[in-house]
């Protein structure tokens, strides 16, 4: 095989897996039947009910936190792929779990700020409430698109 030939074959190594990274989607937050009472009491922390729940977010702020961390994340991943040490549906499944975990340490460390007090409060500790498990239930899917 000659330069050109080994040029050819890395290009097209390189197309294919980069079609195959485009072909992931990965979703995280609480991953389940969208009936459940632990989704419904999750999007109502994470959007707020007007009048009744201040807003609450704990994914989207997550990620706008650790915007940093998770790039490096998804770079280090895509890197993988492109160098043929890891497929890209490893690579999602990799950045799905870091990016579950990242959103769990943000409300073990308590960075979720909502706009009230806690005066009604046993537990002092943002979506830490008898009863809900919110934190527990955060997981991934990888989809196909």
């Amino acid at each position: 095989m000659d330069e050109l030939d080994t040029l050819l074959a890395d290009f097209n190594r390189l197309k294919e897996s980069c079609r195959k990274l485009e072909g992931q989607k990965i979703v995280v937050g609480i991953v389940g039947g969208a009936g459940s009472d632990v989704l419904k009491i999750a999007h109502a922390h994470e959007y707020g009910v007007p009048g009744k729940l201040p807003e609450r977010s704990f994914i989207r702020a997550s990620f706008d936190a650790d915007k940093a961390k998770l790039g490096t994340l998804v770079d280090e991943q895509v890197s993988k792929v492109l160098a043929g040490q890891k497929s890209a549906e490893a690579a999602a499944n990799a950045i799905g779990a870091q990016a579950a975990q990242m959103v769990q340490n943000f409300i073990d460390e308590n960075r979720v700020k909502p706009p009230s007090d806690f005066s009604r409060k046993r537990v002092h500790t943002t979506l830490f409430e008898t009863g809900t498990h919110i934190r527990d239930r955060i997981s991934w899917e990888v989809e196909k698109k």
